[in-house]
């Protein structure tokens, strides 16, 4: 009932609404990291996650069982949540190649999960997804820095980005240069570390940076969860 309401709004703000075995996947997937919490703390206990069934139509495709989703989703790393006294950044970028169009997306988050800001950046220009990404992390650090919050760790899916940021070596680049920018602005946060994580940990932030791709100027939320990533926000808080 959650996922059809859910959905039902989405449609009433402007948004597309999702086929029905979507809404189905969507709260099975829900009832899925239910019972796998419940079953971390009867730890010890031998205990099985019964199958859900789900009524599909010859044009709806078979709904996996529980077990199985269970199966798929811990193969990938989630999104998990900073200290008690800490805030997690996590940044991505998105491009739309044809517009020229390189789009930010940023949120910041405590360890509840909650939002405490998020931004949707598009910006004018196309560039090597390496320098796309330093630009992206770039450009939050300087929204991060117009607030009074303290970051205590910054995620990113680009590696070459967390390994030279992580480096002291250098080059002569405009690569290296972005890199140096970066670590500039860093050094105004007393005790941050940046990490390198998987896209499954990140969906939030690639969200925002591919409806970036869509505004005409800037978007930014404060203490409220953007619409755009609703979904994804829900999903992480199941940590």
């Amino acid at each position: 009932m959650w996922a059809i309401w859910h959905n039902r709004n989405k449609v009433t703000h402007g948004g597309v609404s999702r086929p029905s075995h979507a809404i189905a996947s969507f709260a099975v997937t829900h009832l899925e990291r239910f019972l796998s919490s419940k079953t971390k703390q009867h730890q010890g206990s031998a205990s099985i996650i019964p199958p859900v069934t789900v009524s599909t139509s010859s044009h709806t495709p078979e709904i996996a069982p529980v077990a199985r989703l269970h199966q798929d989703i811990t193969r990938h790393s989630p999104w998990l949540p900073p200290s008690p006294t800490g805030l997690k950044l996590n940044v991505d970028a998105a491009v739309n190649h044809e517009l020229k169009i390189l789009g930010i997306g940023a949120v910041i988050r405590d360890h509840f999960g909650n939002v405490v800001a998020a931004l949707s950046k598009p910006v004018q220009g196309c560039f090597r997804s390496d320098e796309m990404e330093a630009k992206a992390l770039f450009h939050r650090l300087n929204w991060v820095m117009q607030m009074p919050l303290s970051l205590s760790h910054i995620e990113t899916d680009a590696l070459r980005v967390s390994l030279a940021l992580n480096s002291s070596s250098r080059n002569h680049s405009s690569f290296n240069d972005l890199i140096v920018d970066i670590s500039c602005l860093l050094s105004f946060f007393s005790g941050v570390t940046i990490s390198h994580v998987k896209r499954n940990a990140n969906q939030a932030a690639h969200g925002l940076a591919k409806y970036a791709l869509e505004l005409d100027e800037d978007v930014c939320w404060m203490g409220e969860i953007p619409n755009p990533i609703f979904s994804v926000i829900v999903n992480d808080c199941q940590f």
